[in-house]
């Protein structure tokens, strides 16, 4: 596969972030309800954005002067609050983060070629992740502690790892079963789902295993099935046989890794579903980790399943990501509309950078941390949006200079560490394309 060129990421995002896509979509969404001289979709959106992701926010009135600041206007507070409190608002920003997640894409690891991870077209962590909102939403976002969090957002994600970047973002009151928001069985044939405790209904991994698709899912401590077999010599372990699992758990070392097939019998003594399940004592969290899966022993062993499941950890960055360098907080405020819109801008503005990282790595052929693209990216995002918001203008000179500043400053720190113990450790290499920069000559970011 040959290394995108500059122009050909500027087209990209050009297609996906073009001023004519967007007065549509916020005429459409009823954002822009008619033409404003003062605040107009292209601009509000590039503020927004923009601030949203070079710097930490504390308030709705940081956008607002951050508004007056970018664009040389003194618009008062009412007027633009007034855009924020619209339903419009968080219509318009999910439609522009659909659009991202459908039209900005990149390869970014890939199984290496002995590796037994190749045989699945892609890697799903998916999770969820919750905020705290202002009590007075609690109609709109009941949480599940009304105690301590009477009102609370959940965000259900669902990430490709071989892209590196979400693929489908729901968002519910966190009073919602969090299940029922997990991939569809169907979209997971010929892939390999890992997602944490919560999502281990029996009925639902076996629909995956039905339909051609595998897991590997951490499963909580109250499921109590049948060992039918311990995958380990020695006649103390066929002696556990038979008996239930938190039986066999107490029995055995805390030491050794048990590799085991479990089921859940029905009344008249048929199986009615059975899993393999690898336990191995964690003494940080004085428990056993329990991992239910449908991979096969010849290709995965009980090692490789513990070590293969240490990628859910990639979403759990991403959340942190989402907190620390995307402002994804609760703002102090009762508007259902404002709060909705609020998060949905921080997941534009936080895939928006992780793309950015990726086409660097691609152009450049530097293996690029997303992480320290989001902490720099004070350093590239105004010039991106100030070319987005003149039509994207000079965007291949732009892109040019911040791909090859990320490719100097961002680059991940340890990549000997990482495939002895990191993402790398599990059989899977970046994608490394590059040199890419035919088309632009390199100018001074501002």
């Amino acid at each position: 596969m040959p290394a995108p060129t500059v122009t050909q990421i500027a087209k990209q995002l050009n297609k996906a972030l073009g001023a004519a896509q967007l007065e549509s979509e916020a005429r459409r969404t009823g954002f822009e309800r008619r033409t404003s001289r003062v605040i107009e979709p292209v601009m509000f959106l590039c503020s927004l954005l923009h601030t949203l992701g070079t710097r930490r926010v504390q308030s709705l009135a940081d956008l607002h002067r951050d508004f007056n600041a970018d664009h040389g206007t003194t618009v008062n507070y009412k007027p633009y609050y007034k855009r924020l409190d619209t339903p419009g608002f968080p219509e318009l920003m999910q439609s522009v983060f659909e659009r991202l997640m459908s039209s900005l894409y990149a390869e970014v690891l890939a199984p290496l070629k002995a590796s037994a991870l190749g045989r699945f077209d892609d890697i799903v962590l998916h999770d969820g992740t919750s905020f705290a909102l202002h009590e007075g939403l609690i109609r709109a976002f009941p949480g599940r502690f009304t105690a301590v969090s009477p009102a609370a957002v959940e965000l259900h994600v669902t990430m490709s790892l071989f892209h590196d970047n979400v693929t489908s973002v729901t968002m519910t009151p966190d009073s919602e079963c969090e299940r029922h928001h997990a991939p569809e069985p169907e979209e997971l044939r010929g892939k390999l789902l890992m997602a944490d405790r919560g999502y281990d209904g029996r009925p639902y991994m076996a629909a995956i295993d039905e339909h051609g698709g595998h897991f590997v899912i951490r499963v909580r401590d109250q499921l109590d099935p049948i060992v039918a077999r311990i995958h380990r010599r020695g006649s103390r372990y066929r002696k556990l046989e038979g008996k239930r699992l938190r039986s066999v758990l107490r029995a055995v070392p805390k030491g050794k890794v048990l590799d085991m097939d479990v089921q859940w019998p029905t009344k008249d003594g048929d199986v009615e579903y059975s899993f393999r399940l690898v336990a191995k004592y964690n003494g940080r969290d004085n428990g056993w980790m329990r991992l239910m899966t449908n991979l096969s022993r010849d290709e995965f062993g009980a090692s490789s399943i513990l070590g293969t499941y240490r990628l859910r950890w990639q979403i759990e960055l991403y959340f942190k990501e989402l907190k620390s360098y995307a402002n994804l907080h609760a703002f102090c405020t009762r508007k259902p509309n404002i709060a909705e819109g609020m998060f949905w801008a921080s997941l534009c503005v936080a895939f928006l950078k992780r793309y950015l990282a990726h086409a660097c790595q691609q152009v450049s052929g530097v293996a690029i941390s997303t992480r320290r693209v989001a902490m720099c990216s004070h350093v590239f995002l105004a010039s991106f949006f100030d070319s987005m918001r003149n039509g994207f203008a000079e965007l291949r000179h732009v892109l040019a200079d911040a791909f090859r500043f990320l490719a100097s400053n961002a680059r991940r720190s340890n990549p000997k560490r990482e495939r002895k113990r990191g993402r790398l450790s599990s059989g899977l290499e970046p994608v490394l394309l590059g040199p890419g920069f035919r088309g632009a000559k390199s100018r001074a970011l501002k």
